[in-house]
């Protein structure tokens, strides 16, 4: 006696669980080789070397009203006066580009600094690329040209280990730093606000503030335009405050193709061990001896159709021995149903819709009887 379906559930059950310790374990392979290998994340939660938590951490301790901002770039409160984004890892979309320049425009300041071309650049009519040429040696990289304003004030010293050079064709915009790799620091006047670019985001990581005159740099373009409002680091373009999820994160990693593959093998397992792409099954013994020995009951009762009780007989004695076979033949319900039957019979005759009538909830107390039992049979 077995339950119905039990091993090959359990089966399914085992293969299921290994393929989600799989996926778990490469999601978590790929986070981590993300961190060890893949791009710096300029986010304000990384104590990593090219992480930005030491910035923070020292604005909050000089008394700067600063926070995280994460949410989406059309929720800009009005009383903020300087946005910080750095190198976001999802870029924003248009529309969230046209709120963007909408607050800069009703007097915001937005300090920009990139790694290489940006959505956000090319919005503004910026541009980021590799000065043509043999690359300059470290001694005339470091060598630094400004135009004197309050955004290099105080900074003669950047230690640079390469960056792309700001270039542009819009007249409005001025270059206050420069050095051999090409424009580092240009600041272009939109509406009432300003947008301040970068081209070395490092220069304010954690291993780099403390060099040259970063931190001195960093305060000049944080803190020029903040009068009276506050500061927010823009956080959400690293993925934070999104409604992320875990097949989200695992579409955007390495680990797609191998879960994709695993997917299909299951699906090609589960149609080989089902019924209707797999090879066919023979139907259950249990199922075919009980359709089988009711149409043959059936068959006998209407063969002895002129001896009604030769033929309740012979129906009673074989459903007897079925009950005996299926361990039920002691049920107090099957008993009375059996008994009730013959004390009809001994009452004299009756007709053939009674017989088949009689018959029939034999059949129907068997089966219930069957189902009482402990188990299925199948």
């Amino acid at each position: 006696m077995t339950k119905n379906g039990g091993p090959g559930r359990l089966k399914i059950g085992i293969l299921m669980t290994l393929f989600f310790l799989a996926i778990y374990g490469l999601v978590a392979l790929d986070a981590r080789q993300s961190v060890e290998q893949g791009p710096p994340r300029r986010t304000t939660y990384s104590a990593a070397p090219r992480g930005y938590k030491a910035l923070y951490i020292w604005l909050k301790e000089l008394g700067v009203p600063t926070m995280r901002w994460e949410k989406t770039l059309k929720d800009l409160p009005l009383e903020t006066s300087v946005l910080l984004i750095a190198t976001p890892e999802i870029e924003p979309d248009g529309e969230e580009l046209g709120f963007l320049e909408n607050w800069v425009s009703n007097g915001g300041t937005l300090v920009l600094l990139v790694d290489g071309p940006s959505i956000i650049l090319d919005h503004f009519g910026l541009s980021a690329a590799v000065t043509p040429g043999i690359y300059p040696k470290e001694d005339d990289a470091r060598k630094l040209l400004v135009q004197p304003s309050p955004y290099v004030q105080g900074v003669r010293s950047i230690l640079s280990d390469g960056h792309f050079g700001l270039t542009t064709d819009a007249p409005e915009v001025v270059f206050h730093a420069r050095d051999a790799m090409g424009g580092l620091l240009a600041v272009m006047n939109r509406g009432r606000g300003r947008l301040i670019v970068l081209s070395d985001a490092g220069l304010f990581c954690n291993k780099s503030l403390i060099k040259g005159d970063h931190s001195r740099l960093a305060l000049n373009l944080l803190l020029t335009d903040l009068r009276e409002g506050k500061l927010l680091v823009d956080e959400y373009h690293h993925g934070y405050g999104r409604a992320t999820s875990v097949l989200d994160h695992l579409w955007r990693s390495g680990a797609r193709e191998p879960v994709l593959q695993g997917l299909l093998l299951v699906l090609i397992l589960w149609a080989a061990m089902g019924r209707r792409f797999g090879p066919a099954r023979p139907p259950s013994d249990g199922e075919r001896r009980s359709s089988l020995a009711y149409f043959e009951a059936m068959a006998h009762l209407f063969q002895r159709a002129q001896a009604r009780r030769l033929a309740f007989e012979t129906v009673a004695r074989w459903i007897q021995e079925e009950a005996k076979k299926f361990l039920v033949d002691k049920d107090g319900s099957f008993q009375n149903s059996l008994k009730a039957a013959k004390q009809r019979f001994q009452g004299g005759e009756i007709s053939d819709k009674e017989l088949l009538v009689q018959v029939r909830g034999l059949y129907d107390a068997l089966d219930e009887a069957r189902k009482r039992a402990p188990g299925e049979w199948i």
